[in-house]
């Protein structure tokens, strides 16, 4: 985030007429729900919906890995290590990866044919500083010969039955390696899998908002989204505008120490609300209320504020290809979506307290509307369900390039949560 709109240079050339490449992220929780990894979720052309490579091929891998560097481990992985899956021909014939080893764990995909050379190929890249992790393990239809040759196994809970699961944890966890929960759906599946021992979870009990409801949120802070939503109608005036973010001291407060601090670099001190309208404008200033409002939530886990911020990001910049004059009500729907998290909530509930606009509150309770079609666009990206992500008003390459913007933007900006 600059002192004002963040750069538009961040966003990939719509006439870029290069291969487009899907890449997005999951995370990988600790027991504390303390993100300790992202597997990168990609695809070779926009037609795949399965994990590995349509055609397979050694040459897809070295397109698809050459843009991974592009785009950096940093944005799409910061402080975390990166899980990416590898296709078979590249397993075989593996080359030197244009990534850091002490960054990047191999995922074997669980229909890999295991024979001498696939094995002699994994051992190559385990000499080279990579560790390997087992992908969608179940052990009737894992070949053993995988388990000499990994670090990590990902235990498939929709693939291992339950009632073998305790055995299966126990023979592997006495080959030492490492366990990691894939396609944790419930609380219950979560809470018995660390009972087990497992030191790694992934899945959308644990991506999703509600899993992180827990406790109504303090009236306070809903007192601050009152304000923000209220900030969101159109043709307020700068008087009004003042008026309301003067409601919420703390806000104020955060605002103008947010504003002072160096990140912003600006030419001299903001004093005032009105100074502040000043110096950033009205649409700046109300986004810039808005993700500052999150620092409310700080018993929240950082990743789920952080994804509101690269929801409403996304949701903004594809604002631009449809209703570009509308684009602080997307940035504010995207920021919002979790909002049955923030608020302890169910979303239907949260929406009547908030004074939102018709559009925003269809946006949040149905996807209903323009905004509701960035916002599943959103979501189906971040979850790697490219065929669900295009098809509406948006193509997948618009939602392409606000995501890989999104995700730069937020974490340039996630110390304002602090």
């Amino acid at each position: 985030m600059s002192d004002a709109a963040p750069p538009d240079h961040d966003v990939p050339d719509p006439n870029d007429h290069t291969p487009l490449i899907c890449v997005a992220r999951q995370p990988i929780f600790d027991a504390k729900c303390s993100i300790t990894a992202y597997e990168l979720l990609y695809r070779g052309n926009p037609g795949a919906i399965k994990a590995q490579m349509v055609d397979g091929t050694l040459a897809s891998a070295r397109v698809v890995l050459g843009a991974l560097g592009d785009i950096g481990l940093d944005k799409l992985a910061p402080n975390a290590l990166a899980h990416i899956n590898l296709p078979d021909a590249m397993l075989r014939t593996p080359f030197a990866p244009p990534l850091p080893p002490d960054r990047v764990v191999i995922e074997v995909l669980e229909d890999v044919r295991v024979d001498a050379e696939l094995l002699a190929g994994i051992l190559e890249l385990r000499a080279r500083g990579f560790r390997i992790a087992l992908d969608d393990y179940a052990s009737h239809l894992c070949d053993p010969r995988l388990l000499e040759v990994a670090d990590i196994v990902k235990v498939d809970l929709m693939a291992e039955a339950p009632e073998k699961l305790e055995a299966t944890v126990r023979a592997l966890q006495a080959r030492g390696l490492e366990l990691i929960a894939e396609k944790v759906e419930t609380r219950e599946q979560f809470e018995q899998c660390k009972a087990l021992g497992f030191t790694g979870f992934q899945g959308y009990f644990l991506q999703r908002p509600e899993t992180f409801s827990g406790q109504r949120a303090p009236t306070m802070r809903l007192a601050t989204l009152q304000v923000l939503a209220a900030l969101q109608e159109p043709n307020r005036t700068p008087e009004e505008i003042e008026e309301l973010v003067s409601r919420d001291l703390a806000l104020v407060h955060r605002l103008l120490r947010c504003l002072n601090s160096g990140f912003y670099n600006l030419p001299r001190q903001v004093t005032s609300i009105k100074h502040a309208i000043v110096m950033l404008g009205l649409e700046n200033l109300k986004r810039l209320c808005a993700v500052v409002a999150l620092a409310a939530f700080e018993d929240r886990p950082s990743y789920l504020l952080v994804n509101a911020m690269i929801r409403g990001r996304m949701c903004e910049l594809l604002a631009v290809q449809k209703a570009p004059g509308d684009a602080g009500s997307f940035f504010f729907a995207g920021l919002l979506s979790h909002l049955d998290a923030l608020l302890g909530v169910p979303t239907a509930e949260a929406v009547r307290a908030l004074p939102l606009t018709q559009a925003v509150e269809a946006a949040l309770t149905s996807e209903a509307g323009t905004i509701g079609a960035a916002l599943h666009g959103v979501r189906a990206y971040e979850r790697g369900q490219w065929d669900q992500a295009g098809g509406g008003p948006f193509t997948e390459e618009q939602i392409r390039a606000a995501y890989l913007a999104a995700v730069a933007w937020a974490d340039d900006s996630r110390h304002l949560l602090h």
